[in-house]
């Protein structure tokens, strides 16, 4: 891996000349080399392409509802199928083929991570998911909320009538859902949750016997939380890192792709310090979930797990670093 202490007599020397000048195409490489085990994130590295709000349009456009977002058109519901699954002895994909729901079994009850577009979604997918995979929806104690995006929390209405979690998200993220207008709209999306728990960057989350550490990461939302989390692999544990908010998707704003970038170095470091081997997404195609998801129904007895990374799990983070970097070096136009 590239991070690597530094001898006091290293800090003392002049840097080399390579390093002072890494170019912005160098930093994005290095980041593809970093993360080449997961590809899905390999287009945040792309910069043959200028980054664009989700959604836009030409200026001339038309805006919807004080949005910057002309609204997406709904998809057919076979598009979105996929089948829930048990990934380790705790955790569980209860999400569709573009969106991820985790959810977290402890000794006290369930934790789910994401709520998907819609409250029909989070009926099918979530509610319908656990049952299939025998677990009981009544045992859903928290719902914990990435970040500010209606992917992310539109079925939320749905869990909170039927089944009254407490519904988690950052201090930041709560203040962005509570202005008059949104950055992203998409019909497809439920209603934003009503203001309930309030996270602040270290805070950890304890249910029975497992305890989720969350982190602000600030970037793809102002208030993105990250996760570290304990998994079982029989009696084997390992820990598990959620990345929760990938995509670039907020135009060429330098000062935020650099925030996001110090964003993933510092969850980086926290992951490293936990002895992270896993890396996650809210997103399938992200971390290569459904994939992955296929290899394990096939793996041999005492076989390697597919989502067990090692290392490598710490290498999509240094992806996103570099690569974040290497956007915003492109746009101020210097190395």
């Amino acid at each position: 891996m590239k991070k690597i202490a530094l001898s006091l007599i290293s800090l003392l020397a002049p840097l080399p000349a390579m390093a002072a000048a890494q170019t912005p195409e160098a930093l994005a490489q290095q980041g593809m080399k970093a993360g080449d085990a997961y590809p899905g994130l390999a287009n945040v590295c792309d910069l043959s392409k200028p980054l664009m709000t989700a959604g836009q349009r030409p200026a001339s456009a038309e805006r919807t509802n004080g949005s910057q977002q002309r609204p997406r058109p709904e998809r057919p519901e076979n598009a979105s199928t996929a089948e829930p699954a048990k990934v380790f002895e705790n955790l569980y994909f209860v999400g569709t083929r573009s969106v991820t729901s985790w959810v977290v079994k402890t000794s006290e009850g369930l934790i789910v991570i994401d709520a998907l577009n819609n409250d029909r979604e989070s009926k099918s997918y979530i509610e319908g998911g656990l049952q299939k995979l025998r677990l009981d929806p009544k045992d859903i104690k928290y719902l914990i909320i990435t970040h500010a995006h209606g992917d992310h929390y539109g079925g939320q209405q749905y869990l909170v009538d039927t089944y009254k979690p407490k519904v988690i998200m950052s201090e930041q993220d709560w203040q962005e859902l509570e202005k008059p207008d949104q950055q992203f709209f998409n019909p497809r999306w439920g209603k934003p949750p009503v203001r309930d728990v309030s996270i602040k960057d270290g805070d950890t989350i304890t249910l029975g016997d497992t305890t989720l550490k969350l982190y602000v990461t600030p970037g793809h939302t102002p208030g993105t939380l990250s996760l570290i989390l304990p998994v079982m692999d029989g009696a084997e544990k390992h820990e598990a890192a959620l990345w929760g908010g990938t995509g670039l998707n907020f135009g060429p704003n330098a000062a935020r792709l650099e925030e996001y970038s110090q964003s993933a170095k510092r969850f980086r470091d926290l992951a490293a310090e936990a002895g992270v081997d896993v890396f996650l997404s809210n997103h399938p195609t992200r971390d290569g979930a459904l994939d992955n998801i296929a290899r394990l129904k096939e793996r041999a007895a005492g076989g390697q797990h597919p989502f067990v990374t090692g290392e490598k799990a710490l290498g999509a983070l240094e992806l996103l670093e570099d690569c974040a970097l290497a956007q915003a070096q492109k746009i101020r136009g210097t190395p």
